[in-house]
């Protein structure tokens, strides 16, 4: 499917789109020096909107048309402005339908589609309507990212006044999928060998549409023909634009379906999840770091009207117009998918590194919480960082020799091995001085390098075995402490000190990894909670419970140890 040749001259996608809606929007003409994109924006638009169905034309051009007004993107009311909705309670009951996948997808859920249901509509029309939503959020964002301001000079529509609907008080866990109208896919169906070929699998978000196989076709075609291709911008670098999106859109399915993709294309799954949770400091180019956080700002969550997408900032990096076209063609795809993915609840193929709540909506629960023992003192590492930045390379020798201590504990601690651990140190300190440019500083610089410690150690790791991930939020296991017995008051009279520390230092290696890190970045390299946290990239509430959990289970393994006997009590 990559690479086909175009089905659609731009002659004939210029005069379909003068008669679907009486004129050619501008946006299309700016797309027109990327031909590819161009034609599968056109040829998805055609299936969704022109196409027979359950709604009707009128019903879906519509639901484009409120969805724009409500998202104050004015480029798009030029699409078909006489189409506006009919007044009734059905009309009203699909509009705030719409509306509210739209506007507030997280909390999008079965009650929704139930509700459409009492209003007389089937599955296979509630489908319709959730892919033409998911259209209308697609074109608002490639609307308001290509600046085409020429469509409202040209139309002069009539904007309606659309109230932006609130999220409701309550967050229910999705528990899809909603509806039951899916066909099982002839195994001709070549879209979905093309997946296959690509993938290795199907993922359930293309079978969960197969009453309407021509809608799923296109999906894929855009697929191929934009995403899977190499060029203008590379395969991965558009996997990941759509991986950065789903986190910017907090949706589960698409940051655990991205993941794995990557991570069958080889990129380190640490890499992938740097980007979801902390991109500023994620080890990657410069570049590509820039380009990601432009993406994520075309969200469908953004305030009304606001677009803060910044093309001369990709250009600053280096890329081309026509990449930077490509990159807002995948990151609208993104939001296509994403909207797909709230309004019909598929579960995830792949089990989530990450489940979004309405808690990710509000930066303050991302940032950390002071604690007593926070330190609010300036990072010490500073001036060094920035002499290092400016060129003077030799000073770099100084910041290894203050970490050295606590980077080789954290990776002993993770490799129970003094040699690997030596070459996992000296790795460490390549990849920070290495990237020590795309540093910014929002972190302490000693908590940058213990988080490129853990991700170097965790990889080799993963060479010998596999392992856990150590950002993996699953402090709910079945871990309950037996042995918490008072200890002697006095436990030098039983061990020697020596023999005591390397006692304690056995038992801790002996920790499953996630509390083994946890302990040697808080009581053995004595880290604060949040600079530990930050460096696990997880949540201080979370930490405390990590290690909380690995003192339980490391008092446990000493226990035999340090507790006293019966008949010693007894005599």
């Amino acid at each position: 499917m990559a690479g086909a040749p175009i089905d659609k001259s731009m002659v004939e996608v210029e005069r379909e789109l003068a008669i679907a809606y009486g004129f050619v929007p501008e946006r299309f003409r700016l797309q027109s020096v990327h031909p590819l994109v161009n034609s599968a924006v056109v040829r998805l638009l055609d299936a969704v909107l022109l196409s027979p169905g359950r709604l009707t034309r009128s019903q879906r051009k519509s639901l484009l048309h409120a969805v724009a007004c409500a998202q104050g993107t004015a480029h798009c009311w030029a699409f078909d402005p006489q189409a506006l909705p009919v007044d009734g309670k059905e009309s009203d009951a699909l509009q705030d339908f719409a509306l509210q996948l739209a506007c507030c997808g997280l909390w999008f859920s079965a009650k929704d589609t139930d509700r459409l249901m009492r209003h007389g509509f089937d599955e296979h029309a509630i489908l319709e309507a959730v892919v033409t939503t998911a259209l209308a959020q697609m074109l608002c964002i490639l609307a308001e990212a290509v600046e085409s301001s020429n469509d409202v000079e040209r139309s002069h529509p009539i904007a309606r006044e659309v109230e932006r609907p609130f999220p409701p008080n309550d967050w229910e866990h999705p528990a899809g999928p909603y509806l039951k109208c899916p066909l099982e896919a002839s195994t001709e169906f070549a879209p979905f060998s093309f997946l296959r070929d690509q993938l290795g699998f199907v993922p359930r978000l293309f079978r969960e549409q197969m009453s309407r196989s021509d809608l799923v076709a296109e999906q894929i075609h855009f697929l191929g023909q934009i995403v899977h291709a190499e060029e203008p911008l590379s395969r991965i670098r558009k996997e990941e634009i759509l991986l950065a999106v789903s986190a910017s859109n907090l949706n589960t399915y698409g940051v655990a379906l991205q993941r794995q993709i990557l991570g069958g294309l080889g990129v380190d799954l640490e890499q992938s999840d740097a980007i979801v949770n902390d991109l500023g400091s994620a080890l990657i180019p410069a570049a590509d770091k820039a380009l990601l956080e432009e993406v994520s700002k075309l969200n469908g969550s953004r305030p009304r009207g606001e677009v803060c997408f910044q093309t001369k900032t990709l250009e600053s990096h280096g890329f081309t117009n026509l990449q930077s076209l490509e990159a807002i063609a995948v990151a609208a795809f993104a939001n296509f998918l994403n909207i797909l993915q709230f309004g019909l609840g598929v579960p995830p193929d792949f089990p989530p590194a990450r489940v979004f709540t309405p808690k990710d909506l509000y930066p303050s629960t991302r940032e950390v919480r002071p604690t007593s023992d926070e330190i609010h003192a300036p990072d010490p590492d500073a001036e060094l960082v920035k002499e290092v930045r400016d060129g003077k390379v030799d000073v770099f020798e100084e910041l290894v020799r203050r970490h050295s201590r606590h980077v080789f504990g954290t990776v002993v601690g993770i490799l129970g091995n003094l040699d690997d651990a030596r070459d996992g140190t000296q790795d460490v300190f390549l990849k920070a001085f290495e990237n020590i440019a795309s540093f910014e500083g929002r972190a302490k610089f000693s908590t940058w390098l213990i988080s490129i410690a853990i991700h170097t150690a965790t990889e080799m790791l993963r060479h010998r075995k596999r392992t856990e991930l150590l950002g993996v939020v699953d402090d709910e296991e079945d871990f309950r402490p037996r042995q918490v017995q008072q200890w002697a008051e006095d436990p030098e009279q039983i061990f020697s000190d020596a023999q005591r520390n390397e006692l304690v230092r056995d038992k801790i290696l002996q920790l499953p990894e996630k509390y083994r890190v946890a302990l040697i970045l808080r009581d053995i390299n004595q880290l604060s909670i949040e600079e530990a946290a930050a460096a696990l990239e997880i949540g201080v509430p979370a930490f405390k419970a990590r290690v909380l959990r690995g003192r339980l289970m490391l008092r446990e393994r000493l226990a035999p140890h340090f507790t006293r006997h019966r008949e010693r009590d007894d005599a």
